[in-house]
């Protein structure tokens, strides 16, 4: 078993705003608004959700998604980061309820490599941008499209010690589950209304700072 592992959400931790809503308010017919609503009451799962939004957008492209990928900003202390634990030889894993075909594309773009990703999965199959979900799990109670909680608990399994990164809502289901939680926005208020422990972050330069972790910078 090894010693530990640092998970982190992508959307809204890694980049500077949520990706998906972002492109959704730019390309999504306003009806997606009624729909993410849906989503946050608990009346459909984040599954059913995102593929509806995005059956929203008309004549989806690569281009389309390639010219709003180029207007995305991710953390300014993601890339160091990623290289310290390189360096310090810690796992790492992108979790995310996003699609990977944005976040592969967006981590290229930013030159950031040697990252895992588990998330929804996206492609483009005769002009159609088709989403799938290989991490579903059909015990999940959320019925989201990347169970979070059963990938944390898969882990579990392999490390001694988790560190998760989260701010919204698709991280609410692990934040008792980590041994170690860095939260910021709507995680954040979430732990300190349920009183669960938590370390405040705002960049990732304090994840790379926080003296648990024993960097060697």
């Amino acid at each position: 078993m090894k010693e530990k592992i640092i998970v982190s959400d992508f959307d809204g931790t890694i980049t500077k705003q949520d990706t998906l809503s972002t492109f959704l308010k730019t390309y999504a017919d306003v009806e997606w608004l009624e729909l993410e609503a849906m989503w946050e009451r608990g009346d459909i799962g984040s599954a059913e959700c995102l593929t509806k939004q995005f059956n929203l957008v008309p004549n989806i492209s690569p281009k389309m998604i390639d010219d709003f990928l180029d207007t995305i900003q991710i953390d300014e202390h993601f890339k160091e980061f990623n290289e310290i634990r390189l360096k310090n030889n810690i796992d790492f894993v992108i979790l995310s309820d996003g699609i990977d075909y944005f976040i592969k594309k967006i981590l290229q773009k930013s030159n950031i490599k040697n990252v895992e990703v588990i998330s929804n999965h996206g492609e483009f199959q005769n002009g159609e941008f088709i989403i799938t979900y290989p991490n579903k799990n059909p015990l999940c109670k959320k019925v989201s499209g990347t169970c979070k909680c059963n990938t944390v608990k898969n882990l579990r399994t392999k490390y001694k010690q988790i560190y998760y990164v989260g701010d919204g809502t698709s991280d609410i289901c692990v934040a008792d589950k980590a041994d170690y939680l860095f939260a910021k926005s709507t995680l954040l208020n979430y732990c300190r209304k349920e009183e669960i422990r938590c370390i405040e972050y705002k960049t990732y330069k304090e994840v790379v700072n926080y003296d648990g972790l024993g960097f060697n910078i």
